[in-house]
């Protein structure tokens, strides 16, 4: 599968987060079901949950998956309507739809389309949305009808735009790189659709249709191409919030043989579908050992941390021909990170990490060096913190930063704290502690 987010996302990441599906094995990405906390009652009466969860009632699937904190699930014996309520969360979603084989594609089903009614009241970064996998291509998609108080998927580019249902939604694809998945630890496309404008509620209800198919046919002249279904859910997620919801209308419809939409306008941007394709080609993520990276030969393993483009820069390097160059921020968390080898890195020990960088947006701002890590959901631990001026390189750095105890999937960033500046990256090593 939000602000911070995918610090977090990420994708509102975004997107992730199931278990394993009636008839489709898998496992992994918020699939940590558990029976704990739930009351199954024998009659036909509604089911309360607080821990994670799935399961079938009424011809719909439901599942809650969180990585830590307060939740409630209460899953209605008719159809698929559903209420939740959230605090003191990381990441958590509420979901109620339908699992498939993986044996289709969309085109190869009926025209999905989903009626929806929810008392929608989030106090932070909360998605109202359509959301479900694929596989063959493993990839996770979310069609965004409403959010909280922050936008997803905080990407530079949109690959185009679609209106559907009286309303126009950009597209966007984001990559999530060895993150959970319902395949276990992948990386993996994301997919998304979102309003440009929220629709308009009646005090805190929203209603409407989302035409899914229709949305897919707009992915695909955009280039996005879709696997076999396995899931598409009404589906309530927080991060890092605090809210509540009552789904008290979901019908999930299936009409007919699929026919390619013809009453929807789609307009595709070739530029942006450029400069992602270029962003794209620095080749697929690694995990770093020790290194001291000068960015002559491209990127060199580092990856977009939140969206934005990293690519390399041939006119302002600090040494060399070339440096890293990170642009299209939409969040003070977006930047650039690499992967850290476990066999390398081990928590409780102490390391140097150092890299040069220079922002040019006409005022000083604060740079930061940050590891992300995996301990009971994701943590955030600062390396080195300072001020740069516009236009001249500095230099953070820590000669012997202790990897906290117990932390897994080690990832190094550089971020902006306070501005949406692009910035540059150079000479940056990774050793023994000085």
């Amino acid at each position: 599968m939000i602000k911070d987010l995918l610090k977090k996302l990420s994708v509102f990441t975004a997107a992730c987060i199931m278990a394993v599906s009636v008839g489709c094995s898998g496992s992994g990405k918020k699939d940590d079901s558990s029976s704990e906390g739930a009351k199954k009652p024998e009659k036909a009466e509604t089911l309360v949950f607080t821990e994670n969860e799935t399961g079938t009632l009424d011809g719909y699937d439901y599942e809650l998956w969180k990585d830590n904190g307060d939740t409630t699930f209460n899953v209605e014996p008719k159809g698929g309507c559903f209420s939740c309520e959230w605090d003191n969360i990381n990441n958590a979603l509420f979901r109620r739809g339908k699992k498939y084989d993986c044996t289709l594609t969309y085109e190869e089903m009926a025209n999905i389309s989903i009626d929806y009614g929810v008392d929608y009241q989030p106090e932070g970064n909360s998605y109202l949305c359509v959301y479900g996998w694929t596989r063959e291509p493993l990839v996770e998609y979310y069609i965004v009808e409403s959010w909280g108080t922050w936008r997803p998927p905080g990407a530079p580019l949109a690959l185009g735009t679609v209106e559907v249902d009286g309303a126009v939604y950009d597209i966007y694809k984001t990559t999530r790189y060895e993150q959970p998945s319902i395949d276990d630890i992948q990386t993996f496309d994301q997919y998304w659709s979102v309003r440009q404008e929220k629709p308009a509620p009646n005090g805190t209800k929203i209603e409407g249709t989302i035409s899914v198919s229709k949305h897919f046919d707009a992915w695909k002249k955009c280039g996005l191409e879709l696997g076999k279904m396995y899931e598409v859910a009404l589906n309530i997620e927080g991060y890092q919030s605090k809210g509540k919801a009552a789904v008290y209308k979901n019908e999930l419809k299936e009409n007919g043989a699929y026919a390619e939409a013809d009453d929807i306008k789609v307009k595709v941007d070739e530029k942006a579908i450029e400069k992602l394709s270029a962003a794209d080609s620095g080749g697929a993520p690694v995990e770093a050992g020790f290194f001291d990276i000068g960015f002559e030969k491209g990127v060199e393993g580092w990856i977009t941390r939140g969206g934005p483009l990293v690519t390399v820069d041939k006119e302002n390097a600090f040494e060399g021909k070339q440096c890293l160059f990170v642009s299209g921020r939409t969040d003070n968390w977006n930047g650039a990170a690499i992967m850290l080898s476990s066999d390398t890195y081990k928590a409780g020990e102490a390391y140097s990490f150092r890299a040069k960088v220079m922002q040019k947006s006409g005022a000083e701002v604060t740079m930061k060096m940050t590891l992300q890590y995996n301990m009971d959901g994701e943590k955030y631990d600062q390396i080195a913190l300072a001020p740069a001026k516009s236009g001249e390189w500095i230099t953070l750095e820590n000669n012997a930063y202790v990897i906290p105890d117990g932390a897994e999937n080690l990832q190094l960033y550089v971020e902006c704290t306070d501005s949406l500046t692009d910035f540059y990256v150079d000479e940056v090593s990774a050793g023994e502690k000085s």
